[in-house]
C-alpha cells in the first residue's frame, strides 16, 4: 500500500523527528522506500547551515511540491510532506497529487498548536531560530 503523510505543526513541535520515526516504523528506515519532502531542505547549504530567506519561500515551496510529486510518480511507498502547513491551501496540492496517484493520504498534526506553554517550548527547541512571537502568530492562524 502506498502512503502519503502530510505533517502539520508549529516550528519546534517535532515534525521532522516524527517523519523519521514514521519511516523507521513503516519501512524499517529503508531509504529506497521513503522520501521526506521538507521546504527547509532548500534553506540548508552543503555544510548543513540553515539560512532562511523569506523572498525564496514561494520558489522553495514549489520545488518541494515538485519533489513530492516526483516521489509519488516514482511509486515510492512512503512519501512524507514535512512542512508547517498552517493553512489548508498550503498543503491541498500535496493531498490532491497523492490521491490522484493512488496513495492513501493521512494528515497528521504534530504537537499542541494552541497550548501556550508548548509554544514556549517550541520556540526554545526549534532548530531554525523561529521566535516565540512568530510561533504564536502561526498558532493563531492555524486552520483545522
Amino acid at each position: 500500500m502506498k502512503q502519503a503523510f502530510i505533517l502539520r505543526g508549529l516550528p519546534g513541535s517535532g515534525k521532522t523527528h516524527y517523519a523519521h520515526t514514521l519511516a523507521d516504523e513503516l519501512v524499517a528506515g529503508d531509504e529506497s522506500q521513503y522520501t521526506i519532502c521538507s521546504t527547509d531542505d532548500y534553506f540548508t547549504d552543503e555544510d548543513g547551515r540553515y539560512e532562511f530567506n523569506k523572498s525564496k519561500l514561494p520558489q522553495y515551496h514549489n520545488l518541494n511540491l515538485a519533489r513530492f510529486i516526483n516521489a509519488l510518480a516514482q511509486g515510492i511507498p512512503l512519501v512524507i510532506a514535512d512542512n508547517t502547513n498552517v493553512k489548508k491551501w498550503e498543503f491541498i496540492a500535496y493531498v490532491s497529487a497523492a490521491q490522484a496517484m493512488g496513495y492513501q493520504v493521512k494528515e497528521v498534526i504534530v504537537g499542541e498548536v494552541k497550548d501556550k506553554s508548548m509554544q514556549h517550548l517550541y520556540a526554545k527547541r526549534n532548530e531554525h531560530g523561529v521566535a516565540l512571537k512568530t510561533i504564536s502568530k502561526m498558532a493563531h492562524l492555524f486552520e483545522w
